[in-house]
């Protein structure tokens, strides 16, 4: 009895760590000519989908790229 229900219990954790967990917001960079890049960031938990396009100066990007994750590692 102990067995069988050992069993079932490491299948939940199994059933539920494998999981994929669904990411909301996908970003995606593009290079356009060697000092911009164009970001998309489409949002798939609202309905209907929302997309938002931005054009970026590079070195802009990456300074907000770095303030983004300096602002994420300070929520943890």
């Amino acid at each position: 009895m102990k067995k069988t229900i050992l069993i079932l219990l490491l299948l939940s954790y199994v059933n539920l760590f494998s999981q994929e967990i669904k990411k909301c917001v996908i970003t995606t960079v593009e290079k356009i000519g060697p000092h911009k890049v164009k970001v998309i960031k489409k949002n798939n938990c609202v309905e209907p989908p929302v997309i938002k396009i931005q054009t970026y100066i590079r070195k802009e990007w990456e300074a907000e790229k770095r303030k983004k994750r300096k602002n994420e590692k300070s929520k943890k």
